[in-house]
């Protein structure tokens, strides 16, 4: 929580996922993340998730806000804002 990387992390496990990796299909037990950032943030939060996660090719996939409750687009800006930001 320190690193001011995401407002909120929503963690949904049980999920199943079925891929192809190294030439085999693949399946495993996995638990989804949902990480609130911003633009201004996205590079830093995925270079954390990298140095985290076990795989070697870890799924992190960006998708643009394009709207959404200002109160709430605005706590996520003020949540991700570091000292250098403020």
């Amino acid at each position: 929580m320190g690193e001011r990387l995401a407002a909120c992390v929503n963690v949904l496990p049980g999920i199943t996922s079925v891929y192809r990796w190294q030439g085999a299909v693949e399946r495993a037990d996995e638990v989804l993340l949902l990480a609130k950032t911003t633009k201004a943030r996205l590079a830093a939060l995925t270079e954390r998730i990298i140095a985290l996660h076990p795989h070697e090719l870890p799924e992190v996939i960006a998708v643009d806000i394009d709207g959404g409750l200002p109160g709430y687009l605005a706590w996520i800006a003020d949540e991700t804002r570091t000292g250098a930001d403020a």
